[in-house]
């Protein structure tokens, strides 16, 4: 049974390190979990490293509010990554962050859930960091236009998945290669209408040359086609 005024929240992190590069990201990302002030939640970490990195890395914050999960084989693009950690909490609302992203004070989740009497799903206002600089740009507090259907065209007026607080059950589709935020903000939008916004940027979104959009910009026109037809198809647009 799910309790309206604190309802459990699963913090789901896909996480991949190699040879250390990603984890100083990865440990501020959990730092900024585990000192959060909103007391029912659970972290689910899912592994993708090819290393103990990352179990190193949990076992030295010394908190039982992470459970890690490791994957022995390779599970492609992090959509299954991220589909691994959800099917493994136990909240009711899930809350994905990316592994390069963080919470910048200790009240996001709070203010986040202070939203869910009046609406389904929420999202929360962000800022971009150039990686390894303290240089912050571009805030954005998200939006959904009218129908909703630019975001079937990859016009992401909403940003990436670490900005929701979503219902438990939605996973990312792991037929969408580009678009996958686009594609989970217009189910959601369909299926719960529109979500409540905190009018802050208190989530960090860390951008540079390890993000995986950023590595796949060259292929990026045709990922977006190949998106747009399968969900066009989806959803019988």
């Amino acid at each position: 049974m799910v309790n309206k005024m604190t309802p459990k929240v699963s913090i789901c992190i896909p996480t991949y390190d190699s040879d250390g590069i990603n984890l100083p990201l990865i440990n501020k990302n959990l730092k900024s979990c585990i000192t959060q002030n909103y007391n029912n939640y659970e972290i689910i970490v899912s592994d993708h490293s090819p290393n103990d990195n990352v179990k190193k890395l949990i076992d030295g914050l010394n908190t039982d509010k992470i459970k890690y999960l490791k994957n022995p084989n390779n599970i492609g693009y992090p959509a299954h990554n991220t589909n691994n950690a959800i099917l493994n909490s136990t909240g009711e609302f899930i809350k994905i962050m990316n592994q390069d992203d963080y919470f910048n004070n200790e009240s996001v989740l709070t203010n986040m859930v202070s939203l869910l009497g009046k609406h389904k799903w929420v999202l929360n206002g962000f800022t971009h960091q150039k990686s390894n600089t303290e240089i912050y740009y571009n805030p954005i507090i998200p939006k959904i236009n009218g129908d909703g259907k630019h975001l079937l065209e990859g016009v992401n007026t909403v940003g990436c998945p670490s900005v929701g607080l979503i219902p438990k059950g939605e996973l990312i589709d792991v037929d969408v290669i580009y678009m996958i935020d686009c594609e989970l903000w217009y189910r959601l939008f369909v299926k719960y209408g529109n979500p409540g916004v905190v009018n802050n940027h208190d989530i960090i979104i860390v951008m540079g040359d390890h993000n995986l959009s950023t590595k796949l910009i060259n292929d990026s026109k045709s990922m977006i086609l190949k998106d747009k037809d399968y969900c066009y198809k989806k959803y019988k647009i």
